[in-house]
């Protein structure tokens, strides 16, 4: 074991050094992996509870939770334009410039992210009718959108300003928002549908309110703890001029933005082909799905910790650390999801007993979950390069091999192999598949050709 951890970490492109010290991949990394699961608790928590109520109040929420995360990747991944920017200027000891970013970011992000919330919850019907929903199904997922949907200018400022700390190498400030947003989620979630006493709120609009309720008091936390440190931002002193970098945090944000968003709608597309085959394909997607985040977590961690260090590597111009460093990171991810996925094929029928009582949905998850086993190895390249790439400030030429292998592989191929084949939920995984080996292999040769060096950020 010690021989083989030898020869995966090269400790030479685990850290940068910085004016106030060193940020590591052990320091990005391990509160980025805390985030992500406290951040993707709340969904699960929010099925495993509901899950007790009914399975149609899961596929409901579930529904309504794909849009809501397709929103809030967009948010996180327009602020990460803002974070290869400062950690870019950081690393060329450009303080002034880092804080103004900063500055820019948070003010617009939260502008932004008011008219999105607005125009979610005048649409809401119409956006969850898009998901071929029925009946009582629509009806909640409705109800539960609607409130969730306005609030998601809570989310969008929330990212904003993690993604400002993340850039200092302060990310434990945004971990403690996430573990508290959980912590009450969880314990109003319970409230609501467990009812150990009485409240005016129940079922899934219950859930909406205490969800946006547990994102209120974690921005007030977040915001309190930004001022706090080295990160602090201030409008004191600022000019129109100032917001002249908006344009450079566009330039690298949206690509990426624009990536993220076409995967997550060809998800919530991907649901709205299930809805064919049924309901009960859609429970036991958001059921499937909530598990094997658990999988592909460690390595989408590491891809995000990559961005950081890649910007200041880059920026630095030490572009053999930046190369040694991404080798390294895609060896582990690579050996890590494909045994954690089957580890997960191993135990799915306790894991799924968890979530759910119907054994029709058990019966989908042994051949889906194997299926995951090559669904993660793609997953593997595809999160390590394209984080990589984005830290580098070479986004456009991901953007477009995202967007493509999405809609030609997931989409088209899940409706030909789940519909047309009449292969349901299996078919729709074997296009996962497809999709990430594809983007994956890709832009693994991107990164190769080194073309990346050329950006000027």
């Amino acid at each position: 074991m010690e021989k083989l951890k030898k020869s995966l970490i090269d400790k030479e492109v685990t850290k940068v050094k910085t004016a106030e010290g060193y940020i590591t991949l052990r320091g990005l990394f391990v509160p980025f992996f805390i985030e992500q699961i406290l951040a993707n608790l709340m969904g699960t928590i929010n099925t495993l509870i509901l899950g007790r109520f009914s399975d149609d109040a899961v596929a409901a929420v579930g529904a309504a939770n794909q849009v809501l995360g397709f929103i809030y990747t967009f948010y996180a991944v327009i602020c990460g334009g803002a974070s290869v920017i400062i950690s870019h200027r950081l690393g060329e000891g450009n303080e002034k410039e880092a804080k103004d970013v900063a500055f820019v970011s948070v003010i617009f992000t939260a502008a932004f992210s008011m008219g999105v919330s607005i125009i979610l919850a005048l649409f809401g019907s119409n956006i969850m009718g898009f998901l071929n929903l029925e009946g009582d199904t629509l009806k909640m997922s409705v109800d539960y959108f609607k409130i969730v949907a306005l609030a998601s200018v809570l989310q969008g400022v929330i990212s904003a300003i993690s993604a400002v700390l993340r850039s200092y190498g302060l990310t434990k400030p945004a971990v403690f928002a996430s573990l508290l947003m959980n912590a009450l989620n969880a314990l109003f979630c319970y409230i609501v549908v467990m009812r150990p006493f009485e409240t005016p709120f129940y079922g899934v609009t219950g859930v909406a309110f205490a969800n946006t309720l547990a994102r209120v008091i974690a921005l007030i936390v977040i915001m309190v703890q930004l001022q706090k440190g080295k990160a602090a931002i201030s409008v004191k002193g600022k000019r129109i001029s100032d917001f002249k970098c908006l344009s450079s945090i566009l330039k690298i944000g949206i690509p990426g933005g624009v990536s993220n968003l076409s995967y997550s709608f060809s998800q919530i597309v991907s649901t709205s082909i299930l809805a064919i085959v049924g309901t009960m394909a859609i429970s036991a997607k958001i059921y499937i799905s909530s598990i094997v985040f658990y999988v592909y977590v460690v390595g989408y961690s590491l891809g995000m910790s990559s961005s950081i260090l890649m910007g200041w590597m880059t920026g630095a111009k030490e572009f053999d650390k930046a190369e040694r460093l991404n080798k390294m990171l895609l060896k582990i991810t690579v050996i890590l999801n494909p045994s954690l996925s089957a580890i997960i094929f191993f135990f799915h029928k306790p894991l799924l007993s968890l979530f759910t009582s119907n054994p029709e949905i058990i019966a989908m998850g042994a051949s889906v979950f194997f299926i995951d086993i090559f669904v993660e190895f793609g997953r593997a390249f595809n999160h390590i390069e394209d984080y990589s790439l984005r830290g580098t400030g070479d986004v456009l030429v991901p953007m477009l091999v995202n967007m493509s292998s999405c809609w030609f592989m997931s989409i088209l191929f899940s409706y030909i192999l789940g519909v047309h084949f009449k292969m349901g939920l299996n078919g729709c995984w074997i296009a996962f598949m497809m999709d990430e080996c594809c983007r994956g292999l890709i832009l693994f040769v991107r990164f190769k050709s080194g073309k990346w060096k050329l950006k000027n950020v």
